[in-house]
């Protein structure tokens, strides 16, 4: 089936560039191995194609197709996996939190001991 959907794609996306475009079954099917032109491979080609945000079928009335090619189709098992995530994010976050509290308690502490001095240099004098 991709190598099917490829087909179809390149030959949709190479003609309609500057927009929609009308294509007949027949020339749809032509791209196609003989073993495989039929219609309903054709309607299961289009359907995925359109799934995958590879084409728009505008209508489909007949015979004639109204197309358009959104981008190259690459098949699903080429296209680079997710990267898995991170185990260490939940370590980061959990640093990072702990050293917020460390600099607001070490400000905290910072201005209590300022007010502290202060009071006994005031009582000094």
């Amino acid at each position: 089936m991709e190598e099917l959907c490829r087909l179809i794609n390149d030959k949709i996306y190479s003609s309609t560039r500057e927009g929609y475009g009308i294509f007949y079954e027949d020339e749809l099917l032509d791209v196609l191995p003989e073993s495989e032109r039929t219609r309903e491979t054709l309607e299961a080609v289009l359907k995925k194609l359109t799934k995958g945000g590879y084409a728009d079928v505008k209508y489909a009335k007949g015979n004639a197709f109204c197309i358009i090619g959104l981008k190259v189709y690459e098949p699903e098992d080429s296209q680079p996996a997710e990267a898995p995530p991170e185990q260490d994010e939940p370590l980061q976050k959990d640093l990072k939190k702990k050293l917020l509290r460390a600099i607001f308690f070490a400000s905290f502490a910072g201005g209590a001991l300022g007010s502290f001095i202060f009071g006994l240099i005031a009582h000094a004098f």
